[in-house]
């Protein structure tokens, strides 16, 4: 239960940093209570496999609470907050219910962009999929993340790992 509680912890201090750099809700206050929001029990908890349509729909769900509860947060920070939380609970800490890591979706940010543009920037297929926008406050509804992490999809796929650990596409990091 210890440890649980310290996964926890960091997990939500991890999404809460992340919101540092372009965030339009800013305080701890405020957003505490964001990244508690989802019901993460329901793809956290028990022994039958998560599919990725269950899980995705889950997401839109939990997106869309968050943002309804602050009108100023765009759906790209609300999903970012969410993909934060479960990149630092799911992958790094290995918590959740059976075939969760093959579902969580990489935190969308510039720098993730810029790493994608890099490596596939001759590759219109991806480059309109996950460029469609390039910042998180252009991000302005569930539709347009959706073709984002389509791109981001048809990336893992042809680099045969999982949609997280497109992560290592992040700019300075080596490819």
């Amino acid at each position: 239960m210890i440890r649980q509680s310290i996964i926890k912890e960091f997990a939500e201090w991890a999404a809460f940093s992340a919101t540092r750099s372009g965030c339009p809700v800013k305080s701890r206050k405020e957003l505490y209570p964001l990244i508690r929001e989802p019901r993460y029990s329901k793809i956290l908890e028990g022994d039958r496999i998560i599919t990725a349509q269950e899980f995705d729909e889950w997401h839109k769900e939990n997106t869309i609470r968050i943002c309804d509860k602050n009108a100023r947060l765009p759906v790209g920070w609300g999903t970012k907050l969410i993909n934060m939380y479960l990149k630092t609970l799911v992958y790094i800490a290995r918590e959740g219910r059976k075939g969760l890591i093959e579902c969580i979706h990489p935190p969308i940010d510039s720098w993730l962009w810029k790493g994608i543009k890099k490596v596939y920037n001759d590759d219109n297929d991806i480059i309109e999929m996950t460029h469609v926008v390039t910042q998180i406050k252009d991000i302005t509804s569930y539709e347009i993340y959706q073709k984002i992490i389509d791109g981001c999809r048809l990336i893992a796929q042809r680099r045969g790992c999982l949609l997280i650990e497109l992560e290592e596409l992040r700019l300075g990091i080596e490819i």
